[in-house]
């Protein structure tokens, strides 16, 4: 069933207003601060409406609004009840909005997908109407296991299923208030499997691509931390600032553990020293490497390289008194 129009005003100076309230509610909570000339004081004039749908399993909000900008940081994630991924549709008027690295302009017919649980920030830059549809993100990764973990991702105007997704959102939010349960359940589920014929795509190479990211900035990360010995799985996530399970993810898919990939390369940067025979002795390279105890660094070489770091070293010195290369 619809609600109402409700009139939406900028915060006040305590931060809150009936309409922000209100606001919350029916949309998520943001930080709203008007953009119009001569009504940028806290608690001003009146900067807009919106109005829901609400369907079994999403939500669609139709709004319009005056130039004014919003941010939605910690204090208002927190407030938000539930985790939501958002399809805003563009009808009339110009926005930005930005979350993470992703910055878009969004012009009548646009279209952008934004994460509830990350920061996002918009600013309306000429009066506007859009239609956003609101489906919990529990349900969509159901229909969508790769869903992405972007804050943000912008779908093409001109992608015919970007088209489709436009038609039948504009088309269930004008037949909403007269739907039954049946309908209403129908609808929620036909929204939501197009969107994802929208995304799917789009996430799966966005989602190969950070990951390759994530791989080449870890497998960087371990190059220049190489000799620390305390360089585990959990403090290499916490200084790449992403979950440990994410970081192993990353590291499975491409054969490795990132346990066995930093001991692989340790001992291959040993075996690079010791063929040296610069004079420094076993334990000595061992340590300078990351290893923390000399007998596991040579049971280790010894399974890696078939010979014990002593050998490798006496060959290596073999060669330099016969000044072979």
């Amino acid at each position: 069933m619809a609600t109402g129009a409700t009139r939406i005003r900028p915060v006040a100076r305590d931060g809150r207003t009936r309409e922000q309230d209100v606001l919350s509610a029916v949309h998520v909570p943001w930080r709203l601060e008007s953009r119009e000339p001569g009504d940028c004081r806290p608690g001003g004039g009146e900067i807009g409406w919106m109005r829901a749908h609400e369907l079994t399993r999403s939500r669609i909000v139709e709004s319009a609004a005056a130039p004014v900008g919003g941010r939605r940081g910690p204090e208002e994630i927190a407030r938000t009840e539930d985790e939501w991924i958002v399809a805003l549709i563009q009808l009339r008027g110009r926005m930005v909005i930005g979350g993470g690295e992703e910055t878009v302009e969004l012009r009548p017919g646009g279209v952008v997908v934004w994460d509830s649980t990350a920061p996002v920030w918009f600013d309306i830059k000429k009066k506007d109407h859009k239609r956003s549809v609101f489906f919990p993100r529990e349900f969509l990764s159901t229909l969508c296991p790769t869903l992405d973990a972007r804050p943000m991702v912008e779908l093409p105007s001109a992608d015919p299923a970007v088209g489709l997704f436009r038609a039948v959102t504009a088309d269930v939010a004008r037949y909403a208030p007269e739907l039954d349960d049946t309908g209403r359940h129908a609808s929620s589920r036909a929204l939501a499997e197009l969107l994802v014929a929208c995304l799917r795509p789009r996430v799966l190479h966005g989602r190969a691509a950070l990951q390759a990211a994530l791989f080449k900035r870890a497998c960087a990360h371990v190059e220049g931390r190489l000799e620390d010995p305390d360089l585990s799985p959990g403090v290499l996530a916490a200084e790449l600032k992403v979950p440990l399970r994410t970081l192993q993810d990353v590291f499975a898919q491409r054969g490795h553990t990132v346990r066995g990939y930093v001991k692989a390369l340790r001992l291959g940067r040993a075996h690079v020293e010791l063929s040296r025979a610069d004079g420094r002795g076993v334990t000595e390279i061992a340590f300078a490497v990351g290893f923390a105890n000399a007998g596991h660094f040579s049971r280790s070489f010894h399974e890696r390289y078939g010979a014990s770091p002593r050998e490798v070293r006496a060959t290596a010195l073999s060669r330099q008194r016969r000044g072979a290369p």
